[in-house]
């Protein structure tokens, strides 16, 4: 299993930021002068300088302002009495035709040629399968449980379907029964990751891409048998069959290019057709004379000359309907285009927008925009009945999610549909317009107007804050943390309160002092995609294809701090830098690899000589961390007017013998912010500071409203003291909000149109330092006979979210040691948790084949293996890009002790143990 995670970029920032010597540029303190650090000797020079200047005297209260969130803003997301479905992030997305709730993520869609059925692909983090469907009662007839992941084909006579099965190598056909249903024909192993397939007219041959390798391998249906194989240029994600041509086309998620294959010669054009990035879904004209690609990073739809092999038009979705648009006019970003259907009699293209919650209708001879129907949420494929009426959608979080007092991982709860559009019976000017209210609700429900206001009301507008602070932490749901918390008006469960008092005093302080919410949720399932979020403002296509792959197989574990994996435009690091804003970074590793306008990369605003370096690191308190940012605040006068800290050590290493324990990581994480925020209220800064707290995901943890409920703190002397939010707020909002407060525009269409965090801000200043709580829970460790401690040996923890099953583990140590189980209980529930992951994620407790330093392991067979394929020595870039943890660690050690001369003052440790 090869998981690098984030320190894997340290070999990827090298080749950014100049290679060799300087893979990691740290940027604290001024531009031309070091400052004097005592014993560890001068910290870096940076672009930036942060020096404390005279705050003049302080700001006064503002004129009075009415900022109550309407009544539609405090409903929970889901489902509503209405009958419509607010999602995780405000909108309001009801398929434009009835729908049935498919548990896991609907990845892919098929319908029958003649009979009334449909075929989805279903994945998650645990059962995968396919699904029939009636299309006449919507009813879910057959689940066949196969590892699956994309790829989907129905043969023309509808005697045979096909499925591409992901990580498993396996082509599997099925019989079609007479009424739909399915029994297994035979598999085939063709050794390859399998995503897309096409099929031949006459259903005697099928085609089947890899997704890690640029590589098709064509079979013969009959006897189930490879014929031949074919290099490309590209790794491949959807493929179309021209058969007037002789062609197969594919396209490539994971790169800017759709390639061809020659099918006469039976080699693939040398070089891919240039599309930009991330080319998802594609279609084609029954003549031939066009295919179309779905260009999921440039928010577009491009048709293709199968002559010219060249773009001839290309329309930018997501505009009509919203009227959303940048500076320069263009569409804001961020609709995740990522699947295509052309139905021939109406010249129509449908266009699936995946975050926008919408299906385009465009005329496919010239690409203009004729509609719009709005959908579940996050709709990833879609397809015509034979019928010419019937519209299928699949959307893969249209089922959303519900509580989570299990504490099971928000990945394993989420839901998808299918939807059934009636397109006979459409009024599509109305079904336009429902698209547009629907994704633009929750701004348009809250617009207050205010002249001066802490979070202007409208951009550009004066405020006092001229600081933003945003503190990440790990894991954790509203009831774990604050389930306990004694506030009138509340909603919350103290039995939930795993994380409460007395571990996490200073997380009930700036609740009670400060303001927080009771209604906020995170918009990532997972560390890797939560990290992505909270440095882009969004997840591209290619992370939301990508992450339930890594969790499941750990395949791609260094996808986060891949460039396509953020969104082309930029990242918010860099959108911030392009508007003048200064940066500072602290621990984070993600989306430091992006390039500003100007070229600047955004590791040179990153610290390298934070406590920990520049990524997730268990290994050193957060206490330390936190003393450093302080110092930096008290004793160096410096506060950019972005900082990004990251505080992660609440995630925990489980019960790892010699680590802290888990009560003793979270106290400390929770002391670590009471230490910053404390600095901060005694700094000249403060009186012009906001700081904004949360979590990067909910993975693990219980809560009983919903699974991705956590926690949100808004810290500053422009805060409401003792208030809490019961306004419907997500990350969405963060962003909205400091994008507000530092004067820039909207990155991207998501937090464009979502509501700012008004109601937590007023126009009356207190400037009362906060006083940080001392931890109550004192340092502990574990030790070799602390329940779990041989699982949690076996786990994994260099780097996060590596271990879906450790807040079990967790919650069965807790248990033990409060005397609600027996330690024998505990210990047959531990051996039951253990044999299941052996069962569902092997690879997860596997420390065979991870690399030492000179040693020789699996992953270098592996290399060997892809040589031997790739006989143009352009062996598969990503297999670097995900080499093992150890050797891109030892990397970022050579590079420090070339650059300061000395060992790192920080380890990782963490490796999973052989039994």
């Amino acid at each position: 299993m090869r998981r690098s995670s984030w320190v894997g970029l340290a070999l990827s920032i090298s080749a950014c930021v100049g290679g060799g010597s300087n893979p990691i540029v740290a940027s604290d303190g001024g531009a031309d002068a070091a400052v004097d650090a005592g014993p560890e000797g001068p910290r870096d020079g940076g672009p930036d300088a942060f020096a404390a200047v005279d705050a003049g005297p302080l700001p006064g209260p503002l004129p009075p302002c009415d900022v109550t969130p309407p009544d539609a803003l405090l409903v929970r997301p889901g489902p509503q009495e209405d009958g419509s479905f607010i999602t995780l992030d405000g909108r309001r997305a009801v398929a434009a035709g009835p729908s049935t709730v498919l548990e896991g993520f609907p990845t892919d869609v098929a319908v029958h040629p003649t009979l009334r059925v449909a075929y989805v692909l279903i994945g998650s983090n645990d059962d995968r399968r396919l699904d029939v469907v009636d299309l006449d009662s919507f009813e879910v007839l057959q689940e066949i449980e196969r590892e699956v992941f994309f790829g989907l084909e129905v043969a023309a006579d509808g005697a045979r379907v096909y499925l591409a099965g992901g990580e498993s190598g396996l082509v599997l056909a099925y019989d079609v029964g007479a009424d739909g249903t399915l029994t297994e024909a035979g598999t085939l192993d063709v050794e390859e990751y399998l995503a897309g397939l096409a099929l031949s007219p006459d259903g005697a041959t099928l085609w089947a891409g890899a997704f890690d390798e640029r590589v098709v391998v064509e079979i013969d249906t009959a006897t189930l048998s490879e014929r031949r194989r074919f290099e490309l240029p590209v790794r491949v994600w959807d493929l179309v069959h021209l058969p007037a041509r002789e062609e197969l086309w594919a396209s490539d998620l994971r790169g800017e290019g759709v390639a061809i294959v020659n099918l006469r010669t039976g080699a693939a054009l040398p070089e891919a057709i240039p599309v930009p990035t991330s080319p998802a879904g594609m279609a084609v004209a029954p003549d031939a004379s066009v295919v179309w690609a779905a260009v999921s990073g440039s928010d577009s739809v491009v048709a293709l000359d199968p002559e010219t092999r060249s773009i001839v038009a290309t329309v930018l979705v997501g505009a009509p309907e919203t009227d959303l648009l940048d500076d320069a006019g263009a569409p804001l970003p961020h609709s995740n285009v990522n699947a295509l259907w052309y139905d021939a009699p109406s010249d129509r293209l449908y266009v699936s927008r995946g975050a926008d919650n919408a299906v385009s209708v465009l005329a496919g001879t010239t690409l203009e925009p004729l509609g719009t129907l709005p959908s579940d949420r996050y709709p990833t494929d879609v397809e015509l009945a034979p019928d010419g009426r019937t519209l299928v959608v699949v959307s893969g979080k249209g089922g959303g999610e519900g509580p989570n007092a299990e504490g099971g991982s928000a990945k394993n709860l989420s839901k998808g549909t299918i939807a059934f559009v009636d397109l006979l019976g459409l009024d599509l000017e109305a079904a336009t317009e429902d698209a547009a209210r629907g994704f633009r609700r929750p701004a348009e429900l809250w617009q207050p107007d205010c002249e001066a206001f802490p979070v202007p009301t409208e951009l550009g507008r004066p405020t006092p804050i001229r600081h933003v602070v945003l503190i990440v932490k790990e894991n954790k749901t509203f009831d774990t943390i604050l389930g306990d918390l004694e506030q009138e008006g509340i909603d919350a469960d103290p039995s939930l309160a795993d994380d409460g008092l007395p571990y996490t005093p200073n997380h009930h302080a700036l609740a009670l002092e400060f303001a927080h919410s009771d209604n906020f949720y995170v918009l990532a399932p997972n560390s890797d995609t939560g990290h992505l979020f909270l440095t882009a403002t969004h997840l591209t296509e290619l992370a939301e294809r990508t992450y339930l792959e890594d969790v499941r197989h750990g395949a791609f574990g260094t996808y986060p701090v891949q460039e396509l994996s953020s969104p082309r435009g930029g990242n918010f690091f860099t959108h911030l830098h392009d508007h003048g804003v200064s940066l500072r970074i602290f621990g984070e590793i993600v989306g430091t690899s992006k390039r500003a306008a100007d070229g600047t990369v955004m590791a040179e605003f990153s610290d390298s000589r934070f406590p920990g370096g520049p990524f997730t690191n268990y290994t050193i308190t957060d206490e330390e961390k936190a003393r450093y940012v302080a110092d930096r605040i008290l004793r160096d006068g410096e506060l950019a007017q972005f900082t990004y800290l990251l505080l992660p050590n609440d995630h925990g290493n489980g019960t790892r013998p010699g680590t802290p324990s888990p009560e003793s990581m979270v106290a400390d994480n929770d002391y670590a912010m009471g230490l910053v925020i404390d600095a901060l209220s005694r700094s000249t800064f403060w009186p012009h500071t906001v700081v904004f707290v949360l979590e990067d995901d909910p993975q693990g943890s219980r809560d009983h409203v919903h699974a991705s409920r956590s926690v949100l703190h808004v810290v500053s002397p422009w805060a409401r003291r003792g208030f809490v939010s019961h306004a419907h707020s997500h990350y969405l909002s963060v962003f909205a909000t400091i994008e507000r407060i530092l004067g820039v525009p909207p990155l991207g269409r998501p937090e464009a149109t979502a509501a700012p965090l008004y109601d937590m801000f007023g126009t009356t200043p207190d400037f009362t330092p906060y006083e940080a709580r001392e931890r109550e829970f004192p340092p502990t460790l574990n030790g070799e006979t602390t329940i779990g401690a041989d699982l949690s040996r076996r786990m994994d923890f260099r780097g996060p979210d590596r271990n879906p099953h450790l807040g079990e583990l967790v919650r069965i140590y807790r248990a033990v040691r409060r005397g609600e189980l027996s330690r024998e209980a505990g210990e047959r529930r531990m051996a039951a948790l253990e044999a299941r992951i052996e069962r569902e994620l092997p690879e997860a407790l596997d420390a065979d084949g991870r690399l030492d330093e000179g040693g020789r392991d699996r992953d270098e067979a592996f290399d060997e293996a892809g040589r031997e394929r790739d006989v143009d020595g352009a062996f598969d870039e990503s297999l670097e890009d995900a080499r093992e943890f150890d050797r891109d660690w030892a990397h970022y050690q050579r590079w420090y002790r070339a650059r300061f001369g000395r060992e790192p003052p920080f380890a990782l440790t963490g490796a999973p143990e052989p039994r």
